[in-house]
């Protein structure tokens, strides 16, 4: 464990846990906050949460810039803003406010993840060669994409401020650089091109490469064994898959926690989803994770499940705010971005964290096989 520690910006729940989880996937001991910490927390690396995803630019500047401010105070060995791969979100404020509360000159922004897919070509996001707008990310919720191009995904002016480049030129020596990032060979390229000036933003491939610039490689940690049940499965309002045993957030709740626990009791695994209606009301996301939220806290306090299950960030959010999980560390990694934490002082239980746009991955889908097939 290093002294000072590597801190990373996350606007999002999920993405803070996947970042926790390349840390801990490289050797290191990772943890994740969402709630400033006031005094300095043993740890390689330290993933805070802002929770900026869904909230105006004004604000996010405004909660950047605090938290860095906060942060930076403690004993630290760098910064790195995780942003959404397929930059939704303010990406370009919380940018410009991490800049200039660190002091830097500019940003280099490498969004994208080659190793999923999501790569950008001539300034254009695409997802398995399809251009953004013209994949699922076209119809999101909250950040629906009516283009692939990054400067206008971005919101950027015509100030020059924001350009895009491509590996291996020189950087403009102030404002935003988004980078083209095709591939692993690209992600490296970029990785080395940080130096003392710039701020390190983007997604998971670019942090992986990054952080392996930095340090040498450990072998993967062993496994920790985790509570698998009673286990309870939310899904946020990005997806609902037909599940066959699925309880129904309908209109305007959940079930009730006693259907859940008496069901919980007969079959160890219970999936809660919203009905494709529900999802379809504009105002359903809000509604939806404050009632998981308050759910997840009853059955909680009366020890109904041990494993929580929990898809999309601003879902995640509100459930491990009401439970009150504001550190917690990374004891499994299932795949890209599907990662177990344990909520620091409570090891009885588990919460299992998956971006809405990710897939279940394979061993999960086994360990889940009676909610999930």
């Amino acid at each position: 464990m290093i002294n000072r520690p590597l801190i990373v910006l996350a606007d999002d729940l999920t993405g803070a846990a996947e970042i926790a989880a390349i840390a801990h996937e490289n050797g290191m001991q990772s943890v994740v906050l969402t709630r400033l910490p006031r005094s300095p927390i043993k740890t390689d690396v330290l993933v805070f949460d802002t929770d900026t995803r869904l909230a105006r630019p004004a604000v996010a500047a405004r909660r950047v810039r605090e938290t860095v401010r906060r942060l930076k105070k403690l004993p630290h060995a760098g910064f790195f803003k995780k942003t959404d791969s397929v930059l939704r979100g303010p990406v370009l404020a919380e940018l410009a406010a991490a800049v200039a509360a660190l002091g830097l000159r500019r940003a280099l922004l490498v969004a994208g993840n080659p190793s999923l897919g999501r790569t950008i070509r001539h300034g254009h996001c695409l997802i398995a060669g399809l251009p953004l707008d013209q994949t699922a990310f076209g119809r999101d919720p909250h950040h629906p994409a009516r283009s692939s191009s990054v400067l206008t995904l971005l919101g950027a002016g015509k100030d020059g401020r924001t350009v895009c480049a491509k590996p291996g030129g020189r950087l403009p020596r102030s404002g935003v650089i988004v980078g083209d990032h095709r591939s692993a060979s690209d992600t490296l390229r970029w990785a080395r091109s940080v130096d003392g000036h710039t701020l390190p933003a983007g997604g998971a491939d670019f942090f992986q490469a990054w952080l392996r610039s930095r340090i040498a490689v450990n072998p993967y940690p062993a496994s920790v064994t985790i509570p698998t049940s009673p286990a309870l499965l939310l899904l946020g309002t990005t997806a609902a898959p037909a599940l066959p045993h699925a309880m129904f957030f309908s209109g305007t709740r959940p079930p009730s926690a006693v259907r859940v626990a008496a069901a919980l009791r007969r079959q160890n695994t219970v999936a809660v989803t919203a009905t494709v209606v529900t999802l379809n009301d504009p105002h359903a996301p809000a509604r939806i994770s404050r009632g998981y939220a308050s759910l997840a806290r009853t059955l909680r306090d009366t020890g109904a499940f041990r494993h929580l299950l929990v898809t999309g960030g601003a879902t995640s959010a509100a459930v491990l705010r009401k439970l009150g999980w504001t550190r917690l560390k990374v004891v499994r990694v299932w795949g890209p971005g599907v990662v177990t934490l344990e909520p620091l002082g409570e090891p009885a239980f588990a919460v299992t964290l998956k971006p809405g746009s990710y897939l279940w991955p394979a061993d999960i889908r086994r360990f889940l096989s009676p909610i999930l097939n």
